[in-house]
């Protein structure tokens, strides 16, 4: 793929815009700012913050090889992400905010279930946010290699720890203000490259029954368990994530965390709607044997001229910036209050400096984490069913239920989490079950004799006091 010296300095300067506009938001003074930003972040830049992290990689570059593959299929099915989004900014965002001096997962699960459970879900939560990044890592690696010619580490590392850099400096604070700058980027880039596919398609009146064809062979390529552990993985998977619950930790206020949340779940609908059309379209500029996790950039280089196919890169990148950026911080905010912290006490200046540091040797981590990683929406699809069945489950219950059991929150967590693990990596999903609805089962057994055999744990009310409802 040929790539020109206006391409090639469209994206130096979106990296170059991105760190003047980072240090301009990099002052920060205590550990509160840098992990929950005081809890003075306004409904707009949540909405905007969870859009810029919830699109990602997977859900745009990813996207759109799946709509080239088997056209709205992956769309249909994933409307469950935007109907949880929708749902946890009804349900459960809003209470998160009544936990006044909660920075993380594992500080309101240390609430509900004790200090066992709180350890525990910091390691996943750590663990989680280390695949997520290697896998958005690899696909903004392999963009960049592709405009340099670097070797595929050294870009992979690069970009990551560019990321890195900023996030350290800043914290969330500087992570919400850049994700909102890369939000308004490429929402303008990517529909505009859509409306050029569609306008400039040689063959428009073939789009309607191609995607006909390509979605109807892709559902008769799924069985029936495969489409609801698809549709369940979607629904779950990402369900109240650590960059997801720091955005409702630092919500302004019940009211700015419920919009906040709401209005990036419709917005999700839409956004997928548009790069599985991307998917479509691009059967009428592709050859057939086109690699899906490449028809995106493949696409942009046959619709867009000289220089302008630069700002499509830099659009790639500020998605997998804006992703990674969110959960380097929540990595590193867990590591310091629910791993290193759950038995001790920290100063807030050790505190800021080890959730400073902790980000950087994350990133270090997620870079050789990411040579192992597979296609996108795969690796997205596994880290779901590692969270699901673990986390989840007494994180929600415990933000409803007054009568709490320590021992029903560690014991689904650690049930709900071998399992699925076993099930998918030693087991291989036999039958086709997905390994996620497998873990969800196991949690909920868990839960229920840990709730049966344990004792109720007696603090019952959220950090600020108040009761819930």
């Amino acid at each position: 793929m040929r790539v020109t010296f206006l391409d090639i300095a469209g994206v130096v300067l979106y990296f170059v815009a991105t760190a003047i506009f980072a240090y301009f938001t990099r002052r920060t003074r205590s550990f509160a700012e840098f992990s929950v930003g005081n809890r003075r972040v306004p409904a707009m830049m949540i909405f905007a913050s969870l859009a810029a992290t919830i699109i990602g990689p997977g859900f745009s570059v990813g996207f759109t090889g799946q709509g080239y593959t088997s056209g709205y299929v992956f769309y249909f099915l994933a409307l469950t992400y935007g109907v949880q989004t929708v749902l946890v900014g009804f349900l459960f965002a809003p209470r998160l905010t009544q936990f006044k001096d909660c920075h993380t997962i594992g500080d309101v699960m240390e609430h509900r279930y004790g200090k066992f459970t709180k350890l525990l879900t910091g390691i996943v939560s750590v663990g989680l946010c280390i695949g997520f990044t290697a896998v958005m890592g690899k696909i903004a690696g392999e963009l960049l290699q592709l405009v340099t010619g670097w070797p595929l580490f050294v870009s992979i590392a690069i970009v990551t720890m560019f990321t890195a850099f900023y996030t350290f400096t800043g914290g969330v604070r500087a992570v919400i203000a850049t994700d909102a700058m890369h939000f308004s980027w490429y929402t303008l880039v990517i529909p505009t490259m859509l409306l050029l596919a569609f306008f400039k398609a040689p063959h428009p009146e073939e789009l309607r029954p191609m995607a006909d064809k390509l979605t109807a062979a892709g559902f008769a390529g799924l069985n029936g368990m495969q489409i609801l552990g698809i549709m369940v993985s979607f629904l779950l998977g990402e369900t109240l994530i650590p960059p997801y619950t720091n955005r409702a930790l630092a919500a302004r206020t019940e009211a700015a965390s419920r919009k906040g949340f709401v209005g990036a779940g419709i917005f999700c609908g839409f956004w997928l709607a548009i790069v599985a059309s991307l998917g479509i379209c691009a059967h009428q500029y592709l050859p057939a044997n086109t690699a899906s996790d490449y028809v995106f950039l493949d696409l942009g280089r046959r619709l867009l001229p000289t220089g302008v196919f630069g700002l499509l890169l830099a659009s790639i990148i500020a998605i997998v910036m804006s992703s990674q950026e969110s959960v380097l911080n929540s990595a590193s905010v867990a590591f310091v209050r629910d791993i290193v912290g759950v038995n001790r006490t920290l100063t807030d200046r050790g505190s800021l400096l080890l959730g400073r540091f902790g980000t950087l040797v994350i990133a270090g981590i997620s870079v050789f984490v990411s040579t192992y990683s597979p296609s996108i929406i795969k690796g997205l699809l596994i880290c779901y069913s590692i969270w699901a069945p673990s986390v989840l489950l007494p994180f929600l219950v415990g933000l409803y239920h007054k009568r709490t059991v320590p021992m029903a929150g560690w014991l689904s967590i650690i049930s709900g989490g071998i399992s699925s693990v076993l099930w998918q990596t030693v087991l291989k999903e036999p039958a086709g079950i997905p390994a996620i609805l497998v873990g969800l089962v196991f949690a909920i057994l868990g839960y229920a004799i840990g709730h049966a055999a344990g004792r109720t744990r007696t603090q019952l009310a959220p950090a600020s006091g108040s009761e819930l409802a």
